[in-house]
């Protein structure tokens, strides 16, 4: 094997790995992140498939790279106000209810829809000035969300629906608000 086709492996390699390390620590992200849900929100089947979702996901967009683990990391910071909110308002109304796979009570779903919409509208305004906008938002608004339901899945499908919502309406506004005064 000649000297350049050996260094060409060496580099190759080099690439390969960091890609690998990198999945790997989203892998490792999203067991703190199921570890803080865990500690703080009452556990389901649907937490667990979340939880499952967003391992899947830190892993592939971190080994993807570029503007994909940028909006994923993005998204992990973003998303755990949502995560931490029923927490925060069962801590401070004691409203938070005990069967709430079927009904969440207010505080709860307003505090999940709120802080989502505001997620989404840091996202929003975040990915237009990115080498990459609809990469880091996809990136983004997936970790988000993923992020925000290890929390308010634990209200019930309300709360789900919320950050989902909440998220999605909060991207697309901070993304058209940032775009007209980047035009203006």
């Amino acid at each position: 094997m000649t000297h350049p086709e050996l260094a060409l492996r060496r580099a190759r390699r080099a690439y390969e790995r960091a890609h690998v390390v990198s999945g790997l620590r989203g892998l490792a992200t999203a067991v703190v992140l199921v570890v803080v849900a865990v500690a703080l929100h009452p556990t389901s089947s649907a937490m667990w498939l979340v939880a499952a979702t967003l391992a899947a996901t830190l892993a592939v967009l971190g080994w993807r790279g570029g503007a994909w683990r940028r909006g994923a990391v993005a998204g992990v910071v973003a998303g755990l106000p949502p995560l931490l909110a029923p927490a925060v308002v069962f801590a401070l109304t004691r409203t938070h209810c005990t069967g709430c796979e079927t009904a969440a009570s207010w505080p709860c779903l307003i505090a999940c829809f709120g802080s989502s919409s505001l997620v989404g509208i840091f996202v929003g305004t975040r990915a237009i000035v990115d080498a990459s906008p609809v990469r880091f938002a996809v990136g983004a608004l997936a970790t988000a969300a993923l992020t925000g339901l290890l929390g308010c899945a634990t209200t019930g499908l309300g709360g789900a629906t919320g950050i989902v919502v909440g998220v999605i309406a909060g991207g697309l506004t901070g993304w058209w608000v940032a775009g007209r005064a980047a035009h203006a």
